[in-house]
């Protein structure tokens, strides 16, 4: 009996030693995961199909997390639903609410309420300016449509890569500031903000999921603008792998503004405003010795009749005079080396009466 009782002593320590060592290994692993969330999300089978029938992967990428601008917050700080677990299903994330976090400038906590105030005024806000829901409202992006958490990228100048600020300058930092990881964080915040989020070419493509779906543009009345913009020097560039070249936001942010603030162009706040093309395309980085002739580019030309009309009759033009050029060219160019590598060919063939009448006499 007294060895039986010695035996379970023996096992329960071992248990509590094991479950010691997973605890402290947990909390060295993922110390910034106060609420342990990646006890389950750590696992990348972790999925399911919600009642829409939609698959939701719901594993977490530590690292990936850890290094985005959003790696300093808990989870529950957006997904202020879960209070236990396990947990439902959350709430959709409200990108407005107030973080528990200080903006260091002002001291008030921050919220990215300024940004959706500018997003609402937008030509991308699903509410007119009369308040009421626009046509196809469920169209329109929201945050995580251009936002997917990216990581925080290298310092670049002028949309480029080029010599800027090297890693080794955080450990001058160390000097005044003792906290590596706030220094890690703020290098990294601040050298990422020092350009574009994308390079001009992922921001086409992030555009081109709603510009250039064709279903979607004549719900809304609208042309496929990503080929009228692919068509151009610009767009020619950029699919080529350019970062000096014009992107979306270049042309249609108004220098200075926030990206968010992007307006039709009929809109007088609009950078594609007639008024303010000009202004635009003089930027610094872009043509700041341009004429003021430069604000009659038609930057998204619509090859119709009933769009371009000029437009569309000369390339009307220009095509058929080409293929009229081209296409006799090419005949008598082929024929001519039919004949060369075929000297004795004939598609009709002579009579031989001459030939046959000498013989015979």
């Amino acid at each position: 009996m007294q060895q039986k009782n010695m035996s379970t002593i023996i096992v329960r320590v071992i248990m509590l030693a094991v479950t010691a060592l997973l605890c402290l290994c947990g909390s060295a692993a993922n110390a910034f995961d106060e609420e342990n969330c990646l006890f389950c999300h750590k696992y990348r089978g972790l999925s399911y199909h919600n009642k829409e029938g939609k698959f939701k992967l719901l594993y977490v990428t530590e690292d990936m997390y850890v290094n985005s601008p959003h790696g300093n917050l808990r989870c529950t700080d957006c997904h202020a639903n879960v209070d236990k677990f396990p947990h439902g299903e959350p709430k959709k994330v409200d990108c407005m609410l107030v973080c528990h976090m200080n903006e260091p400038s002002s001291g008030k906590q921050f919220s990215h309420k300024k940004v959706g105030d500018f997003l609402d005024r937008s030509a991308h806000s699903p509410v007119a300016k009369d308040g009421k829901p626009k046509q196809n409202a469920a169209d329109y992006p929201d945050c995580k449509t251009c936002h997917q958490d990216p990581l925080y990228r290298p310092l670049a100048f002028l949309k480029q890569e080029r010599p800027g600020l090297a890693e080794m300058t955080i450990y001058r930092c160390s000097v005044c500031h003792e906290n590596k990881e706030f220094m890690r964080k703020f290098y990294n915040h601040f050298t990422s903000r020092m350009q574009k989020q994308r390079s001009p070419k992922e921001l086409l493509e992030m555009c081109s999921e709603c510009h250039a779906n064709t279903a979607m543009m004549k719900r809304h009345n609208l042309e496929n603008v990503i080929g009228s913009y692919l068509e151009t020097y610009h767009g020619k560039a950029v699919s080529l792998g350019n970062e000096l070249a014009a992107d979306c936001n270049d042309c249609h942010v108004v220098p200075g503004e926030s990206i968010h603030s992007i307006h039709n162009f009929k809109d007088p706040e609009s950078a594609a405003y007639k008024d303010n093309i000009y202004k635009t395309c003089s930027a610094v980085e872009c043509h700041p010795k341009a004429a003021l002739n430069l604000a009659g580019y038609k930057a998204h030309v619509i090859v119709a009749p009933h769009k371009n009309p000029v437009e569309f009759y000369a390339v009307v033009f220009f095509v058929l005079l080409t293929l009229g050029s081209f296409i006799p060219l090419m005949l008598f160019t082929v024929l001519d080396m039919l004949r060369n590598i075929f000297p004795n060919a004939a598609l009709i063939k002579k009579e031989k009466k001459d030939d046959e009448s000498d013989t015979d006499n």
